[in-house]
């Protein structure tokens, strides 16, 4: 089917206490990996893209290989700019017919954040297109943004009940909640009660950051809580660069490529797959994009 809005998917799943996947894409094979394994499990899936890698490979490129993909299957497929603060990427990225974006304004002070979340929205809007804000700051790393572990800042109760109120039809909402991007050292310190107040608080299906490395018990109880989405980058990152380096280490001769790139993807859908089972959308493609 032709890409889909992520908004009606995501506030189905936050209804109906389901977590849908959003995976960080690198290239055509991992988008590949991504929108296969979910059409395997009947899931509905966001693939989402970095601003690095749009820069990379060119927004164009890239939605015309998944749009390509996602029309191959029957389970309904978004395509997500992650983390941007360059409003002339994000519009880049509508003209090229994506259908969802973030704006990640959260380095920014409330008011400013607000303002430009604004500005951001009303061109989504006229757009047709879904919006991702941000409102606090998440540690660790993502692509060139880092925040370390002192600048780190939950997301103020008040604030995200003011944000979303002004951005009535936001599609996802990303507060910080104590989540990490990257690798965690030690346990997760998710504040769940914050989660909880905020997810009461504000009709707006709510987005986990800094999947990787979470328990299965605090994605079900994120999820739980209203996290509609979920997002994996790092550890798909790291599945990219093992599922390739593997077919070396166990076949150091072999001189044809192709196996390298099949190892990579299944390694990669595997992933993905666990991941869907392990939110609950598996076999909740149906009706996931009305």
């Amino acid at each position: 089917m032709p890409l889909v809005s992520m908004g009606p998917m995501l506030r189905r799943a936050r209804s109906e206490g389901f977590g849908v996947a959003a995976y960080n894409m690198i290239d055509y094979n991992s988008a590949r990996s991504i929108v296969d394994g979910a059409a395997e499990l009947n899931a509905p899936v966001i693939v989402q893209v970095s601003v690095k890698t749009v820069k990379y490979w060119g927004a164009k490129a890239v939605g015309a290989w998944v749009a390509t993909m996602a029309g191959n299957v029957d389970t309904p497929v978004a395509l997500h700019l992650d983390h941007c603060t360059d409003v002339d990427v994000i519009k880049m990225c509508i003209d090229a017919g994506w259908t969802a974006v973030m704006f990640d304004g959260s380095s920014l002070p409330f008011e400013q954040n607000l303002q430009k979340s604004k500005q951001v929205y009303e061109l989504t809007q006229a757009a047709g297109v879904g919006l991702e804000a941000e409102i606090g700051a998440i540690g660790g790393v993502e692509d060139d943004k880092v925040v370390s572990d002192e600048a780190a800042m939950l997301a103020d109760l008040a604030e995200c009940v003011e944000f979303c109120r002004e951005l009535p039809n936001l599609d996802v909402f990303a507060p910080a909640i104590g989540t990490a991007h990257g690798f965690y050292r030690g346990e997760a310190k998710i504040d769940f009660g914050l989660l909880q107040s905020i997810s009461e608080a504000v009709n707006v299906p709510i987005a986990l950051h800094g999947g990787t490395g979470l328990t299965p018990d605090q994605f079900h109880k994120c999820i739980s809580l209203g996290a509609a989405k979920v997002n994996i980058s790092t550890g798909h990152k790291k599945l990219f660069i093992d599922g390739f380096c593997g077919v070396k280490a166990t076949s150091p001769s072999l001189g044809e490529p192709i196996p390298y790139v099949e190892a990579q993807y299944q390694t990669m859908k595997d992933d993905v797959k666990g991941s869907i089972k392990l939110f609950g959308s598996n076999g909740r493609a149906s009706g996931a994009h009305q």
